[in-house]
C-alpha cells in the first residue's frame, strides 16, 4: 500500500459496474477530492448490467439529498415511485396481515418509545381503544390510503426528514449514478477484469482487462458482486455462508399497476414468499423458495398464478453470507462481494452506504493497516448481522405449518437475536444501538404485527400512573390521521413526475407553481424581454423539472450575449406529448407545417430543447428535437464498416411573427469517439472554410488537448449543417470533461479577438462566466457565410 510520504495523489480503483460500484465512485470522489485522491472505475459498458427493480430505505433518500440531487429528476430518470411502508400479507399466519412503515410510530414520550404506552393501555383492558400499533404511524396511514409523502400545497416535514424510500429501476439508477460520478471527475474504463498483477510486497498493483489494458492503483474496491473477482477470486478470502429457508429466486416483470401504491408488498405463500415492487412503468415481482421442496418449474407456475401475468422469468441462486475479512491487503470488498442478505426489506443498499462510511472512517493512508482492517471488518459484520437478524426475526415469529415455513423456524437463531427476544418477552423492551439498521422502533412494529407481545409492559411505564394514557394515545392517533389526510394521492404525484396524466388538475397547478419558482431563480436575463418571458412562462407552466444554460456567440458582426437554452425530457410533455408540444410551439409562433413535422418527431424522441436569443434582427426562437437513447446505444456499440452518421438533433429556428420560413439545422454524430478521430474530422471540415476558419479549428484542437490533459470524461462531437445554405460547423460537448470556462479562457478569448471582437469586450463576457462549467463549444461557417464561435456554459437544473 502507498506510503505516507508518497507525493503523487493516491489512486483508488473500483472494480464493478452495478449500484454499489457507482455509488462508491460518486461518493468517494466527492469526499476525497480535497485529499487529492483520483478515482477510476473499471466495469462493463453502460447497459451491460442486469435490469430489475430495487426497493430502497430512508438511508438512500438522505444520501441522495446530501448530493443536492433534485428528487423529481432522480425519480423521472429511475422510473421511481415512493416507498412509505411494507405490507405483509399472510406472513406470520394465513389470512392476516400487518403494516411496517418507515419513520417513527408516533412521538416518544418521556424519552421512551410509544410502544410501551400502547402496551400499557392494552394491559389495562383497553385493547379495543388502543387499536393496532401501526395506526399511530402517519406513513402507515398514508400507504394504506394510497397517499404520497407530500401534500398538494405547502411544505412536507416527511420530505424534509427523508423518512421514506423508493422503488426504482436498477438500470436507470446506475445510469444516473454514472453521470454524477463522471461529473465529479471519476475516470471510467470500460472492460472486464481478467487478472490482477501484484507488486513486490504482494499487494495488488494493477488490474488486467480482457483486452490487455492495465489499470494501476494503490487501493482497490471490489464491487464485482457475487463474483468477488478481487477479494475472493484473486486473493482467496473465503465466503462464510449464511442460513435461511430459501435457496432460489424467480423474477418476473408485469404490467404497471393502475394506481401504484407507495408500498412494497410481501405475501406469504405455501411454497415461500413473494414481493411486488411497483415502478412508474411496470411492476416487478420476485418469489423466494426452497428448490429442495419446490422444483423450479413449479416455482415459476406459483409466481405466474399469483401475479396473473404471462411474462418471461429469470431464475437465480439466492446467496447469503459474508466475508470474514472483507479487507485483505489493499483490496476492500463492498456490496455483495463483502456480504449479502435475503432481499426482504431492502437492506442491500443500506449495507453499501454503511460500508462507504466505514471506508472513509478507516481511510487507508499508509500506516496502521492491520488496525484499520479489523475495524472495517467489525463494522461491516455488525451491519450485516443487524440485517440478517431482522430477516431471521420475520421467520422465527411465524406460525404457518407448511414445510417452507416450518423449515424457516428450524434454522438456528443467531445468539444476539435469541437474547433480544428473551429480554423483550420478559422485560418488555428492546435494546439495540443507535446505529442499528433495524431500530428499536422497527422491532416493536415487527413484534406487534406478529402478535408477539411481552408478558408485561416495560416496568418504568407499567408502574407509572396510567390514567391519562388513553386520552394521550387517542390524540396521537388522531393527529397521525390528520397528517396523512393532508398528503396528495400517490398516483397523482406520479402523474406529475412521469407525465402519465393530465397536468390540468390540482396537481398540475401545484407543479406549475413549483416550476415557476425554480424558473425565477434561473437565468433572470431570460425574462428581460417579452419574448424571453413568454418562453420562460411556457416552460414553467409545464410543471416539470428542466435544465438551462446560457451562451455567448461571437462573429464579425459582434457579440450576442442574451442567448439561452432550456431542456426537458419528452415525458415532461405529459401523456400526449405531441399535442402538448404542438400547443407550446404554436404559442411561440412556429409555422404550422414545421410544427406538425416536429410534433410527429417528438413522440419518438428523448429530449426537447427550447432556445431564445435577442439578436440584431430581434428575438429568435429555437427548437431542438433530440434522439439521445439511440445515439447512446450506438456510442456503446461497435460500428459496422460504412455505417452512416446518426442524426442527434433536428432544430428549427424562426423569428416570431416573421415571414421567412424557419431554418432547419441538422446535427449528426459521424461515429467518431477518440480525440484523434475528432481531430481528423476537424481538419477535413476546415478544408472548405478557407483562412477564415483557421482560428476556429485551432481552438477546437486546443480544447481537445485540454480535455485530454485536464478533463475527466469523453468529448462528444457533432457536425451541423443546413439545407439549403452554407452552414457547416462543429460542436464539441465538453460537459462530461468537468472543465470550467476559466480553464479555457485564454484560448476562447483569443478566438473571439480573431473574429473581430475587442479584447476588452471578450475579457468582460468571459469574465462573467469563469466559474461556470464549460459546455458546448461550436464553431464554423454560419448561414450568412461568416465564421462564428458559440460557447455554452453553466448547465443547471430547476
Amino acid at each position: 500500500m502507498f506510503g505516507s510520504d508518497r507525493s503523487a495523489p493516491p489512486r483508488l480503483v473500483i472494480a464493478g459496474g452495478g449500484p454499489a460500484a457507482w455509488l462508491a465512485a460518486a461518493y468517494l470522489r466527492r469526499v476525497l477530492r480535497r485529499a487529492r485522491w483520483t478515482v477510476t472505475l473499471v466495469g462493463p459498458a453502460p447497459g451491460a448490467e442486469p435490469s430489475g427493480a430495487l426497493a430502497t430505505r430512508p438511508s438512500l433518500t438522505r444520501f441522495l439529498k446530501s448530493f443536492g440531487l433534485d428528487e423529481a429528476i432522480f425519480m423521472r430518470r429511475c422510473g421511481a415511485t415512493y416507498r412509505l411502508a411494507s405490507r405483509f400479507d399472510e406472513w406470520f399466519v394465513a389470512g392476516q396481515g400487518h403494516w411496517h412503515p418507515f419513520g417513527a410510530c408516533g412521538p416518544r414520550i418521556a424519552g421512551r418509545d410509544l410502544f410501551h404506552y400502547w402496551m400499557k393501555l392494552r394491559e389495562d383492558g383497553a385493547g379495543a381503544e388502543a387499536g393496532a400499533y401501526a395506526d399511530y404511524a402517519p406513513q402507515a396511514l398514508m400507504a394504506a390510503s394510497g397517499r404520497g409523502p407530500r401534500p398538494e400545497v405547502g411544505p412536507s416535514s416527511l420530505i424534509e426528514s427523508g423518512d421514506y424510500g423508493y422503488h426504482l429501476d436498477r438500470t436507470g439508477f446506475v445510469g444516473l449514478l454514472r453521470e454524477i460520478a463522471l461529473s465529479e471527475g471519476v475516470r471510467a474504463v470500460p472492460g472486464r477484469v481478467r487478472d490482477i498483477e501484484r507488486d513486490l510486497y504482494g499487494d495488488v498493483g494493477a488490474l488486467v482487462l480482457d483486452g490487455g489494458e492495465r489499470v494501476e492503483g494503490d487501493v482497490f474496491l471490489d464491487c464485482t458482486g457475487a463474483a468477488a473477482q478481487l477479494i475472493g477470486g484473486a486473493l482467496g478470502e473465503p465466503w462464510l455462508p449464511g442460513s435461511g429457508p430459501g435457496d432460489r429466486i424467480v423474477r418476473l416483470s408485469g404490467p404497471r399497476m393502475m394506481e401504484p401504491l407507495p408500498v412494497t408488498t410481501y405475501r406469504g405463500l405455501a411454497e415461500g414468499w413473494m414481493a411486488s415492487l411497483p415502478l412508474a412503468g411496470r411492476t416487478d415481482h420476485l418469489f423466494v423458495y426452497d428448490s429442495r421442496i419446490t422444483p423450479p418449474e413449479m416455482a415459476e407456475a406459483v409466481l405466474r398464478s399469483a401475479v396473473g401475468a404471462e411474462a418471461e422469468m429469470a431464475q437465480v441462486a439466492l446467496r447469503i453470507g459474508r466475508r470474514a475479512a472483507p479487507w485483505q491487503r489493499n483490496v476492500i470488498a463492498l456490496g455483495d462481494a463483502a456480504g449479502a442478505v435475503e432481499p426482504l426489506g431492502g437492506f442491500d443498499l443500506d449495507l453499501v452506504l454503511a460500508a462507504l462510511e466505514a471506508f472513509v472512517a478507516y481511510l487507508p493512508r499508509g500506516e496502521g493497516g492491520d488496525v484499520l482492517r479489523r475495524a472495517y471488518a467489525a463494522r461491516l459484520k455488525k451491519g450485516h448481522d443487524d440485517a440478517a437478524e431482522a430477516v431471521a426475526a420475520h421467520y422465527v415469529l411465524g406460525r404457518r405449518p407448511e414445510p417452507f415455513w416450518a423449515g424457516a423456524r428450524a434454522v438456528t437463531i443467531p445468539d444476539r437475536l435469541a437474547d433480544r427476544l428473551d429480554l423483550y418477552e420478559l422485560a418488555g423492551h428492546v435494546e439495540v444501538g443507535e446505529e442499528a439498521l433495524f431500530s428499536e422502533g422497527d422491532h416493536y412494529l415487527l413484534f406487534a404485527g406478529a402478535d408477539f407481545l411481552p408478558r408485561r409492559p416495560f416496568a418504568p411505564v407499567d408502574v407509572a400512573d396510567g390514567r391519562e394514557i388513553g386520552r394521550l394515545l387517542a390524540g396521537i392517533r388522531s393527529r397521525s390521521a390528520e397528517i396523512a389526510g393532508t398528503m396528495a394521492p400517490h398516483a397523482r404525484l406520479l402523474d406529475g413526475l412521469h407525465g402519465s396524466g393530465s397536468a390540468s388538475g390540482p396537481a398540475g397547478r401545484v407543479a406549475a407553481k413549483v416550476a415557476a419558482k425554480s424558473a425565477g431563480s434561473g437565468p433572470a436575463s431570460l425574462r428581460r424581454t417579452p419574448a424571453g418571458a413568454r418562453l420562460a412562462d411556457l416552460v414553467a407552466g409545464l410543471g416539470q423539472p428542466f435544465g438551462y444554460e446560457r451562451s455567448v456567440k461571437a462573429s464579425p458582426a459582434g457579440l450576442q450575449t442574451e442567448r439561452f437554452l432550456v431542456s426537458l425530457h419528452r415525458t415532461g410533455l405529459g401523456l400526449h406529448a405531441g399535442k402538448t408540444f404542438d400547443d407550446l410551439a404554436a404559442t411561440l409562433g412556429l409555422p404550422e407545417r414545421e410544427r406538425a413535422e416536429a410534433a410527429g418527431l417528438i413522440e419518438g424522441a428523448d429530449l426537447l430543447h427550447l432556445g431564445y436569443e435577442d439578436g440584431p434582427a430581434g428575438p429568435l426562437y429555437k427548437l431542438y428535437v433530440e434522439w439521445s437513447a439511440r445515439t447512446d446505444a450506438a456510442w456503446r456499440g461497435q460500428d459496422e464498416p460504412g455505417a452512416e452518421p446518426i442524426l442527434v438533433h433536428r432544430a428549427y429556428k424562426w423569428i416570431p411573427g416573421g415571414t421567412a420560413p424557419p431554418v432547419v439545422t441538422l446535427y449528426h454524430w459521424p461515429r467518431v469517439r477518440a480525440p484523434e478521430e475528432i481531430d481528423a474530422r476537424l481538419i477535413r471540415l476546415a478544408e472548405g472554410w478557407g483562412g477564415a476558419g483557421a482560428p476556429l479549428i485551432g481552438l477546437a484542437r486546443a480544447l481537445l488537448r485540454l480535455a485530454q490533459v485536464r478533463g475527466r470524461g469523453a468529448v462528444h462531437y457533432l457536425e451541423a449543417s443546413e439545407e439549403p445554405g452554407p452552414r457547416l460547423s462543429y460542436d464539441l460537448n465538453l460537459y462530461a470533461c468537468g472543465l470550467s470556462v476559466a480553464d479555457a479562457e485564454q484560448g476562447l478569448g483569443q478566438a473571439f479577438v480573431d473574429l473581430g471582437i475587442a479584447p476588452q469586450a471578450a475579457a468582460t463576457v468571459l469574465g462573467e462566466r469563469l466559474g461556470e462549467s464549460l459546455g458546448h463549444v461550436a464553431g464554423g461557417i454560419g448561414r450568412d457565410g461568416q465564421p462564428f464561435l458559440t460557447v455554452y456554459s453553466g448547465m443547471a437544473g430547476a
